[in-house]
């Protein structure tokens, strides 16, 4: 008889301390989709993009230091989706670079202290040219 599997998907959840803002600036910036808040204002929130990435946010008081979370999101071409985000203007975008462990990625860091890296395998990339 087969196992049946126990694990559904993960969100990274990020710290921050204007949910609202946060939900916001993924929505406008990145193309989030906001599935879920909760609370007024919110406490809360959940966003999605593409069925693949999955944000949530989490309300800290605005005493408590907020602490660098990152998540690396793979991609199908990085390429596009960085072209895409410069031409957006979006501060805290960092320069695309093919790297030795064999990525082209680059970061992007949102107005809250996040990093969040995009990355295609060189192999893959190599493939489609």
């Amino acid at each position: 008889m087969a196992e049946e599997k126990q694990l559904s998907h993960f969100g990274a959840q990020f710290p921050v301390h204007d949910v609202n803002k946060a939900a916001d600036w993924y929505r406008d910036n990145l193309g989030f989709e906001i599935l879920y808040e909760w609370g007024s204002p919110a406490e809360y929130a959940v966003l999605k993009k593409d069925d693949a990435v999955s944000i949530h946010f989490t309300k800290v008081e605005s005493n408590v230091e907020v602490q660098e979370r990152a998540i690396y999101i793979f991609c199908y071409n990085v390429n596009d989706v960085y072209e895409e985000l410069r031409d957006k203007s979006i501060e805290g975008l960092k320069e695309i670079t093919d790297r030795e462990y064999g990525m082209r990625d680059f970061d992007l860091y949102d107005p809250f202290g996040h990093r969040l890296s995009f990355g295609t395998g060189l192999h893959m990339l190599n493939e489609d040219q």
